[in-house]
């Protein structure tokens, strides 16, 4: 009887460890998340995914955009100082509706400037052009209303937007944000030639006709760098319908979005140049909660032979308060 029962532990324990060699790249989670998750990923993903509540939620504790207001002159430029420190300069009846008409009177503003890493992720506003790597010298969102409706720039108008930096790059160029796509926000460079990037000692000066987002930035230059792709590799419930993740870089100034990789399910970043400090940072909405992942990685280690490194992260619950506690120490 003691033989058998010897013998019947030995096969559990082999059974047990083969299992533990199979895809050893996927966690388990605590079965009280997986209780009624949806673990389905989404060639679309709906409007009505966790996803984008928990965006609209992120960007409801990042900082809030500062207002403010002019009268617009009809013969001389109007210059304001905002108190996030961004000096607008608008040209003489600058402002149209709709419709076309010309607009006078007061004018509001809205702008905010972002520069901060943590705060690119609170605002979804990652530092990627069409697949590419940026670096960003300040990203900035700005619209115009009267009487609570939304006002347009006048055809060949520009504004002037200032505002302080440390250090500055001269390779900065204007990208204009591309809000079509909900699900991956991308960065165009402007092919105005209306639209320019001054460079000072301290500061950028930007001349647009472009309102809402706008960046400076400039690509970060791959040549002759070997590259790797980053995977974000997560437990089941965790999908592109309820999750966000990105690639943090401790230097450039650049935040990647991570997007979801259908086939492998799996969270997935552009090529990033070997050998650079970067976080892996995701976010997630399950029901009511919010869960923190995060893992400090040397991009280009341990990849595989598709060029993939695989970073395995087991998020944790986290209060909205205290995701912004740890998006402000990036």
């Amino acid at each position: 009887m003691n033989k058998k029962i010897v013998t019947i532990l030995l096969i559990s324990g082999a059974l047990f460890l083969n299992a533990c060699k199979k895809n050893t790249d996927v966690f388990v989670p605590d079965p009280g998340q997986l209780n009624g998750a949806d673990t389905a990923w989404n060639a679309v993903i709906p409007t009505t995914a966790p996803v984008y509540s928990l965006q609209t939620n992120l960007l409801s504790i990042s900082t809030e955009p500062v207002k403010d207001s002019f009268e617009i002159s009809t013969a001389n430029a109007v210059t304001i100082l905002t108190s996030n420190g961004v000096q607008c300069t608008f040209p003489p009846l600058c402002c149209v509706t709709t419709a076309g008409q010309i607009i006078t009177g007061k004018i509001y503003v809205e702008i905010r400037l972002i520069k901060t890493r943590g705060d690119m992720i609170l605002v979804n506003k990652p530092t990627i052009s069409n697949g590419n790597m940026l670096v960003s010298g300040g990203e900035l969102f700005i619209s115009l209303s009267k009487n609570g409706q939304a006002v347009q720039l006048a055809p060949n108008a520009k504004i002037y937007l200032r505002y302080s930096d440390v250090p500055t790059n001269p390779l900065m160029k204007l990208y204009l944000g591309d809000e079509s796509n909900l699900a991956q926000f991308n960065w165009k460079p402007s092919t105005s030639f209306a639209d320019t990037v001054a460079v000072g000692s301290q500061y950028y000066e930007i001349a647009t006709s472009h309102l809402r987002w706008i960046n400076c930035d400039y690509l970060y230059d791959t040549s002759g760098i070997t590259r790797s792709l980053v995977s974000a590799v997560l437990p089941s419930n965790y999908t592109n319908a309820n999750t966000s993740a990105f690639l943090v870089f401790r230097d450039p100034r650049s935040v990647l979005g991570m997007y979801g990789d259908v086939p492998e399910r799996r969270f997935l970043s552009a090529k990033v140049p070997n050998g650079k400090v970067a976080t892996v940072v995701v976010i997630s909405k399950q029901g009511n909660d919010y869960f923190l992942g995060k893992e400090t990685i040397t991009t280009g280690v341990n990849v595989s032979t598709a060029n993939v490194q695989k970073v395995l992260l087991n998020p944790v619950k986290t209060s909205l308060a205290d995701i912004r506690l740890y998006l402000a120490t990036l």
